[in-house]
């Protein structure tokens, strides 16, 4: 019997183990046999280009992955492997920045997988003054927020560090170089002691707290999202990272800060 590459079987299998799914219970998801999924994970049957749509629609994979399965099983994948620089990524991060970012009131951002700041909004730039500046490379969150400077703004960082941990270690196990800098945490001490205080009745949300220009104490959460029509895998891996206040005082104080007049005296300030 011929037995075709391993690459499209192993791919699948992971898949399947990463949902948790006997062969059986995979067959079922996606209308075959028990028998046909272990040849097909074997190498001794190969997928049609409906077979690999079906997979893709039933387990709602992400497009890098369906990628991954046209291209190991042989096939043209429908989906373009644009450039970060190209002309169609680029049209789309302006579609964000001009149509979200700018009717956002608040600090928002674009980040892609690593965390680079692609895009941001005018109350967003306002808001990482001082700290975007100290990176020769284009500015990454990651980085922002393990440096002393943006530390020394959180007046509650005992109470945050734990959720800003738990997104770094969440996002590192996705990226190699993610993990690199989450090692470099580790090694300068940063995440130390996040598990010397045991936390109990853990509220909702758990705010970070800055100190406003008015010495109120500001509090804000992050909402994270995705455009939900995205076929592109570039894209897709994107992030549109959008602040939201937590009180009354908060917000009257973001603001104000995004006003046409605080906005000039900041440029003045520069």
């Amino acid at each position: 019997m011929n037995v075709q590459s391993p690459a499209f079987g192993n791919s699948l299998k992971s898949l399947r183990r990463e949902r948790g799914l006997s062969q059986v219970e995979f067959a079922g998801r996606i209308g075959s046999t028990q028998r046909h999924v272990s040849f097909l994970e074997t190498g001794r049957a190969h997928p049609s280009r409906y077979m690999i749509q079906r997979i893709e629609r039933e387990l709602a994979l992400p497009v890098g992955r369906s990628q991954i399965l046209y291209e190991t099983a042989g096939f043209s994948s429908p989906y373009k492997c644009r450039a970060e620089n190209s002309p169609d990524v680029v049209e789309a991060l302006d579609l964000i920045e001009t149509r979200l970012l700018a009717n956002w009131p608040f600090p928002a951002f674009v980040l892609d997988k690593r965390w680079t700041i692609l895009r941001s909004n005018t109350a967003g730039k306002l808001f990482l003054a001082g700290l975007t500046e100290l990176q020769n490379q284009p500015a990454n969150l990651f980085k922002i927020f393990l440096s002393p400077a943006f530390r020394e703004r959180v007046l509650n960082w005992k109470e945050a560090a734990p959720i800003f941990a738990a997104r770094l270690y969440r996002e590192a196990a996705e990226d190699p170089a993610l993990a690199d800098l989450l090692e470099e945490a580790h090694a300068s001490g940063i995440l130390d002691g996040l598990d010397e205080t045991f936390r109990e009745d853990v509220p909702v949300f758990v705010p970070v707290e800055f100190m406003g220009p008015d010495g109120s104490r500001l509090r804000v959460t992050s909402l994270l999202g995705q455009l939900a029509s995205v076929q592109d895998a570039v894209i897709e891996g994107m992030t549109i990272e959008m602040m939201v206040p937590m009180d009354e005082t908060t917000q009257n104080c973001l603001l104000a800060a995004g006003t046409p007049a605080a906005v000039a005296g900041s440029t003045a300030a520069e």
